[in-house]
């Protein structure tokens, strides 16, 4: 179902290892080639929880590493809209914004 996505951490992962080891290694990655691939990440819908899985794991990983983790975040909850068609925080702002008015 989410094989894309799959595939893709896959590519992320040996970047990632690839890079770790870029000192011993003359064809190391750049941490360019890294944020491409999860620009992918975040531009391929998932469409089940494998991919959110991906997308927020992914999350988890890169918020301990870096501050642009929140793109992955945010992509896995427009996914999980729009597979739900629940939007929670828009329930959130919605219900605030009558009670304010």
């Amino acid at each position: 179902m989410d094989e894309e996505l799959t595939n893709l951490f896959q590519q992320w992962l040996g970047a990632f290892e690839k890079m770790q080891t870029a000192i011993k290694n003359d064809d190391a990655v750049t941490p360019d080639e890294l944020t491409a691939i999860e620009l992918r990440i975040v531009t391929t819908p998932a469409e089940g929880l494998h991919g959110l899985a991906v997308k927020l794991g992914l999350h988890h990983f890169l918020n301990d590493h870096a501050d642009a983790a929140s793109e992955q975040a945010d992509s896995a909850y427009a996914d999980l809209v729009r597979l739900t068609g629940r939007d929670p925080a828009m329930e959130i702002f919605a219900r605030f914004a009558r009670e304010a008015a």
